[in-house]
Parts: C-alpha cells; structure tokens; sequence
C-alpha cells in the first residue's frame, strides 16, 4: 500500500470533518421559493420520483462521490452504498486514481458492490487525462476503474483550483477536451466540478467533447483551496497557505453554474446543498438532480443510522417544500415562483446582454 497516498486521503478526511472548509457565502441562500397559502395537493401523493439518463430513481439525490483509498474511505464508503440501497438513489465514489497506482487499495472502492445501489459513478481526474510529470491515466486504467465497480456513469471531475494549490498538484490542461472526447466515444461521461463551479462557455466546451450531463459543483460548499490551506499550514508551507486562503471563494456560484448549464445538458445541482429545502431550490433552478457530499460525510464513519437519519430529513424537508410551493411531483418544482437576491442575482445575469 502507498503510504503516501493514504495518508493524503486521510488528511482530506480529517480536515473536511474537523475544520471550517466551506466558502464564506451559501448561495443558497439568495433564492428564496415563494410561500402558496392554497398548495391544494395531498402531502401524502407528493412524488419524489425521476429519471436521470433514463435511470428510474425514487429521488433525485445524488450522494456525491468523496472518498476512497484508506481503511477509513472504506466504512464510509460502505455506510454511505447502505443508505444508497436503502433510499434508492445514485452513489459516486471518490477520485480513484489511488486505486489505479496502488490496486491493493481497490477494496476501499469495491465494497460499494456489498449493496445494490442503483446507479453507481466511478471517478476519474481530468488533469490525469493528460501527462504531467508522469504518463497519464491509459485506456486500460480507465476500464479497470470503471469495471472495478460495476458503475453506471463514468464522472470526470476538474479540480484544478486544487491541483494549483496542492504541493504535489498537477498543472497541465492542455489536451484535456481532446482526450475526453475520445472517453467519451467509449463510456457515458459525467463532468463534475469540484467547488468552482462551470461557466456556459465550459458547458459548452463540455457538450462539445460529449460527455452526457453536468454535475456542477459550484462555490458555495466545501473549498478545496480551503481544504488545501489546512494541508499547507500542517506542513509549514506559507506559499500554498497564502494561495489557499486567496482562491479561499474562487469560482462560480452553485444556483448560476445551474442555471448557465440546465438547457444544454442534464445537471447535476451540487455545492454547498445542506438540506431538503436547498435541494428544491436547486431543482426550481432547472437541476435534474441535487447531490450531497460534506452534509452526508460527517458521521459517516460512525454509523449507517447517523446518515439514515440525515437523509430521511433532507427527503422529509424536500417534500414540505414541494408542498408548500403546489409541487405534486419533481418536474412541477421547477414551475416554483421563486425570487433571486444580491449578490447571486448579478451572477444569474452574467448573460443576459449576450
């Protein structure tokens, strides 16, 4: 086992769990969904069902990919696939290059295939797409990552903002559209932004290369900088501290990356979601889906019933505010009135004069 690849993961963990990691601002909290008096519906017939790229899912949930390659990614990893069976949703894993250089890590992967979560998304990096200092992921590396467990979709996350902050960060692009295209000839490709969000020119980008949704993961929850800065002070780096805390709110707001991204593909509302009523908001915004990482990720570790329970709230909240706003069903949520404040209504509004 690498130990060097363990003991990253592991800081990762402990940082996110023990220390304030999120941007400054929710943006979540700028939209705000107009209160209907007379919803004149059955709380009891509100349906919670969807389809994403033609999967049938009981809601429109994802728990997004966090973790992988130590002993302790391997109980959330299994706690997080139960709640997936239990619930009926979709399940990511966390950035398997680990388990591409170091196979003897793949079980802290593969235990999700111990529950039969329905629609499951193997992870790969897009700066490893392309050569660094060493070779890039090969073809036959994507294909054992995405059979390793059994998955649906095939997410490829930018972190880029990280790579820069990290010590041992990956600082190449260049190629990167070109070589997922080719993926994406061969696999059905998600792209996900890991804390900064897309803008419509990369959606665009992105919809060209054919990859089949976004996942948006915008500013607005966990900061990898931030996450970075933590790793920087522990190690008595003052430059990678200093960057981490400038590029601390880099990026583009989760509700704007949703709506500059909604009409071009199916999306993926991620990034700073905390409950019930956030996911709602994301999915008035035009979100086929809402997906959850830091909000599930405390307790995971502990026990199944601790993020059991955490769920069970989200969908409970989820349903009040679809019944509260006359929404019978997932799709009429996106007909909420609803009301954009400062400063997110300037980012809504980024291309309106275009």
């Amino acid at each position: 086992m690498d130990e060097k690849i363990e003991a990253r993961k592991t800081e990762h963990i402990k940082i996110a769990e023990e220390e304030k990691v999120t941007s400054e601002k929710n943006f979540w909290d700028d939209v705000r969904l107009v209160h209907q008096a007379v919803p004149d519906i059955d709380f009891d017939s509100i349906s919670t069902e969807t389809k994403f790229l033609g999967k049938r899912l009981a809601y429109p949930i994802v728990i997004s990919s966090m973790t992988g390659g130590t002993s302790r990614a391997m109980t959330i990893n299994r706690n997080l696939a139960a709640v997936a069976e239990k619930f009926k949703i979709p399940m990511g894993v966390g950035s398997m290059r680990a388990c591409i250089q170091d196979h003897s890590l793949s079980s802290t992967y593969s235990v999700i295939n111990e529950f039969k979560v329905p629609v499951k998304f193997a992870n790969i990096g897009a700066p490893q797409l392309v050569k660094q200092g060493k070779q890039p992921f090969t073809d036959s590396d994507i294909e054992y990552a995405f059979r390793l467990i059994d998955a649906t979709f095939l997410v490829v996350h930018f972190n880029f903002l990280q790579e820069m902050v990290q010590p041992e960060g990956d600082h190449n692009a260049r190629g990167v559209l070109k070589r997922l295209a080719d993926i994406s000839g061969s696999y059905p490709v998600i792209a996900k932004e890991t804390g900064n969000g897309f803008s419509r020119e990369a959606c665009l980008q992105l919809k060209d290369a054919g990859v089949k949704a976004i996942d948006v993961g915008g500013l607005g929850g966990t900061s990898f900088a931030a996450i970075e800065y933590y790793r920087a002070r522990n190690a008595g780096d003052s430059e990678k501290m200093s960057t981490g805390e400038t590029f601390w709110n880099w990026g583009v707001p989760s509700p704007a990356s949703i709506r500059f991204c909604q009409d071009l593909l199916p999306t993926i509302g991620s990034g700073g979601l905390r409950n019930g009523l956030d996911l709602a908001k994301a999915l008035s915004l035009g979100a086929t889906m809402g997906g959850f990482a830091r909000t599930l990720l405390k307790g995971a570790d502990a026990s199944y019933e601790d993020i059991e329970a955490v769920l069970r709230q989200i969908t409970r909240d989820l349903k009040i505010t679809m019944f509260l706003t006359g929404s019978s069903s997932v799709d009429k949520i996106s007909k909420a009135r609803k009301l954009i404040f400062e400063p997110l209504k300037s980012w809504m509004e980024a291309y309106d004069d275009e």
